[in-house]
């Protein structure tokens, strides 16, 4: 129960937080605008990067297939692959040879061998075509795959027309995909049990994961405000007014910390719109409907486990935050638990937490943040009960080390800052 004293204190350390604007902007700008602007300025610099694609002819032949009645023609192949190429906004030069791929300039370069006309349009060997990447450059390995798209539509082409011969010389009709692709698969999602579901709940199991991560943007702003809270109060000289009052320094350090989570809390809603606005302009991209990727119950699970993670990083911090002499120590020690944090939910980002075998997940429920992310994927699974006791869990912890944190307080240590 919130007694009067407990009142005055936290509407102290709020009107506190609401005069620090340059905190208060920062912890609601950040990460408002960072998914957003992360997927505009990728977007935006994918755009101005320029691919360099060489060319290179060593075929330099037509030839005719007299049996299947077929011509083809390398510089026909060259033609095309520019075309396509330019047309997809990459530079492409036609060279003489494939030393070409030494000049640094070039990305990537596509080798048409000597006796690829005659090889492709055998019924007895296979043409190649040689593509060249320079290592570590992103955009060309983009580059690449839409080259092997290009290769691929000819590739079909190109058998179709053997196939349509071929029938016409056994006088009977042949599906060309019959011989070209005698078995084939096809993959279908369904949920959890089974149940048949749309191809969005994929786009919203995606969303879910950036979720997980998004947790790493709410525990630093409430972990700094605790510091400067606490050691920022003992610098300006103003911490042993608070400690003098008639409360209990516990009573003083909970107020502070219930401003710190309201403040990560805040930022956690912050880094929801913020991700609201990416996934709007994800699904606009995809042609996906916008309402079928975000679920409202999944964003409200988000911020609730949030406001508990948040809660339940500054409370462990809290013994180490108040027995530093400064606020740069301060920092790196919180550093620390906040490394932790980041190590659980960039892991979770990529890792299934949630069908973890037994013997290496029950170890980890010992730390908190392993129901932060669990809370999240057991949701989208449909383990919707298991997401609440998780929720659950992790309210007890938090609330269990923050009582613990809150005892170990010493006032004199705080004044001090006296291991």
């Amino acid at each position: 129960m919130i007694t009067g004293e407990m009142k005055t204190l936290l509407w102290k350390e709020l009107l506190d937080l609401y005069r620090d604007r340059k905190t208060l902007f920062t912890s609601i700008l950040l990460p408002l605008i960072s998914l957003p602007l992360i997927g505009l300025m990728g977007l935006a610099l994918i755009e101005q990067q320029t691919v360099n694609i060489a060319i290179v002819d060593l075929d330099r032949e037509t030839y005719t297939n007299n049996l299947l009645n077929i011509t083809l023609s390398s510089k026909w192949i060259v033609e095309n692959l520019t075309r396509y190429l330019e047309r997809y906004g990459y530079n492409v030069t036609i060279a003489e040879n494939r030393d070409v791929v030494e000049n640094p300039r070039i990305d990537l370069a596509v080798i048409v061998p000597e006796g690829f006309t005659v090889n492709a349009s055998s019924l007895n060997s296979t043409a190649k075509i040689i593509v060249l990447r320079k290592a570590g450059v992103q955009a060309a390995a983009r580059a690449e795959a839409t080259i092997y798209s290009i290769i691929d539509y000819f590739s079909q082409n190109i058998s179709d027309a053997k196939i349509n011969a071929l029938s016409r010389l056994l006088n009977t009709t042949i599906k060309p995909e019959a011989l070209r692709k005698p078995v084939s698969a096809y993959t279908r999602i369904v949920g959890t049990f089974g149940q048949k579901v749309s191809p969005e709940i994929v786009y919203r199991n995606m969303f879910a994961r950036i979720l997980v991560l998004g947790f790493s943007f709410v525990v630093t702003p409430a972990a700094s405000f605790v510091i400067d809270g606490i050691i920022g109060e003992r610098e300006r000289k103003t911490i042993e007014l608070l400690l003098a009052a008639p409360v209990s320094p516990q009573t003083v350090i909970w107020a502070k910390l219930i401003a710190a989570t309201i403040l990560g809390l805040i930022t956690a809603l912050a880094d929801i719109a913020g991700l609201l606005v990416y996934m709007a302009s994800f699904s606009l991209a995809l042609g996906v409907s916008f309402t079928l990727i975000v679920d409202p119950l999944l964003i409200g699970l988000h911020a609730i486990t949030a406001f508990f993670t948040i809660l339940v990083t500054i409370s462990i911090a809290l013994p180490f935050i108040t027995r530093t002499r400064g606020i740069r120590s301060a920092s790196n020690i919180v550093g620390i638990v906040t490394i932790v944090a980041l190590i659980f939910f960039f892991t979770g980002f990529y890792v299934d937490y949630i069908k973890l075998p037994g013997d290496v997940l029950t170890p980890l429920y010992l730390i908190p943040y392993t129901h932060s992310i669990l809370v999240i994927q057991a949701y989208i699974l449909g383990y919707t009960l298991r997401s609440f006791l998780h929720i659950l869990v992790l309210a007890i912890a938090s609330i269990v080390i923050l009582y613990i944190a809150s005892r170990t307080v010493n006032t004199e240590k705080i004044l001090t800052a006296q291991s």
